[in-house]
């Protein structure tokens, strides 16, 4: 009996010292696992900047590939890669030889056309007038002595037929002055153009040699009047007539020859033919700027100063259309271009300043300024964005081409403004509302606020607190955190 008093005693003792402990260590414990944890912070009043942040690359101010536009081998290349280089500069070229040639050609044949043209627009000269119309003067002369010929060869065979008489005699001594008058006229009109370039081109020529063989035929007719006649006199005598009447032909040919060209002369150039002239010192003249462009496409020549980025061709080697022979690359000045998303482009204008963070350079402050702001959207990756152009300013950073950097558009400012951190505020994506826990005799509560300008840190509150209340960041609690761990609960 008294072990099991003993015994009940000891129990007794046990359960009050273990529901003490519980008390005193056990529930504390659980009550702070499963009590919820706050982060509390004041509202107060600061300064803000409305920012869009955006990431591109840095750019250089101008960059072109520059290309031959014809295809043969390189005959100089004038510039290397880092290569200053000036505006107008040549930096390799073809061999240019046939291209050279080929301008020369073009050249002579406009002073061609040219000359030719003028040639037609300038009056007649009085001295080519005269000219013309003393060949006409000939040609009638000549038409004259060649049907004198005519009727002197016809009379003669005639004479053939009949016989010698003196009445022949008398014809042919006739025929033989009528021929030296002739022959004198043709000697008289060809001394008026003898001392002109060419004369013996010319009709008065031509005329005075056939002059000349008339009289010579009439002389050979008086010395065959004593003489019978026989059957190659009959076949010569035939000749003769045919000869005169040939002649007869080409003279009167003549004629209309030299009336043509007096009244061609008088008349001047027909509107056709200036059209003609016209449209080939204009032919001429863009055959003389295609070879030129020809001879420039052989060339490459730096559109602006700049730095020799790449050279891609070698002397001697043949170079092609498809890789750029150099590409030029101004460093004076850069720029970045970067994609702002539709919902914060209303807020960036052009003017704005801008902090820029280079990823190269990240202890060096660099500011620029919004230049330009793409009219157009692009579609990225399903995504509206519009391509918004910073110019950074002008600094001793040392920016290159091709360094990456995030931008920080600065869009309004306020100094004076009530302030929470966006840590402790919360979004509703579908309502597009904001709330917060604001801290009521010491407990959280769910308090909507209007938010205004904001940043990558901050907040502006317009309305739903004021300055001084205290906000709360709830966290859950560990029961609620192993709940959603084992069954996705909230």
């Amino acid at each position: 009996m008294r072990k099991f008093l003993i015994f009940v005693v000891i129990v007794a003792v046990l359960g009050v010292g273990g529901w003490f402990a519980y008390q005193q260590y056990v529930l504390p414990t659980q009550a702070q696992a499963q009590a919820p944890t706050y982060e509390t912070v004041q509202v107060e009043r600061g300064p803000i900047a409305s920012t869009v942040n955006a990431t591109g690359s840095i750019e250089p101010e101008a960059q072109v590939s520059l290309f031959f536009r014809s295809v043969g081998p390189v005959a100089n290349v004038l510039a290397a890669v880092g290569d200053a280089v000036q505006q107008g500069q040549v930096l390799a070229e073809l061999d240019t030889t046939d291209l050279t040639l080929a301008l020369a050609q073009s050249k002579v044949q406009q002073e061609i056309s040219q000359a030719q043209l003028a040639k037609l627009e300038t009056p007649p000269d009085a001295l080519d007038v005269a000219a013309a119309q003393a060949a006409v003067e000939v040609a009638q002369a000549g038409v004259a002595s060649a049907e004198a010929a005519l009727a002197s060869a016809q009379a003669s065979y005639r004479q053939l037929s009949v016989g010698n008489s003196d009445t022949q005699r008398t014809v042919n001594e006739a025929q033989l002055r009528q021929a030296e008058i002739a022959l004198n006229q043709a000697q008289q009109a060809y001394n008026k153009i003898k001392e002109m370039p060419d004369a013996g081109m010319m009709p008065q020529s031509q005329q005075l040699q056939q002059a000349t063989i008339n009289y010579e035929v009439a002389l050979a007719q008086v010395g065959l009047t004593e003489e019978g006649p026989n059957q190659a006199q009959f076949s010569q005598g035939l000749n003769q007539i045919a000869q005169a009447q040939s002649a007869l032909r080409q003279a009167q040919a003549q004629v209309v020859n030299a009336q043509n060209n007096l009244e061609t002369l008088l008349e001047g150039p027909s509107e056709e033919d200036l059209t003609i002239a016209r449209a080939q010192v204009k032919q001429a003249q863009l055959s003389q700027l295609q070879a030129e462009n020809s001879l420039n496409n052989a060339r490459i020549v730096a559109p602006f100063d700049g730095v020799i980025s790449q050279m891609n061709v070698k002397q001697g080697e043949l170079a092609t259309t498809g890789l750029p022979a150099a590409v030029l690359t101004d460093l004076s000045r850069f720029h970045m271009k970067v994609l702002v998303d539709e919902i914060d482009v209303r807020q960036v204008a052009v003017g704005q300043p801008v902090r820029l963070t280079v990823d190269a350079v990240p202890d060096t402050p660099i500011s620029g300024v919004v230049t330009k702001i793409s009219p157009t959207a692009a579609n990225v990756n399903g995504v509206i964005a519009y391509e918004v152009t910073i110019v950074p300013d002008m600094n001793d950073a040392p920016l290159r081409a091709g360094m990456s950097a995030t931008a920080s558009i600065t869009t309004a400012n306020v100094d004076d403004a009530l302030l929470l951190a966006n840590r402790f505020i919360q979004l509703d994506r579908d309502t597009g509302k904001a709330y917060v826990y604001k801290m009521v005799g010491g407990e959280p509560v769910l308090q909507e606020v209007e938010l205004g300008l904001r940043n990558e840190r901050q907040s502006q509150i317009l309305g739903g607190l004021q300055p001084g209340d205290e906000v709360a960041l709830v966290s859950l609690t560990g029961e609620q955190r192993l709940r959603g761990a084992l069954f996705g609960g909230g």
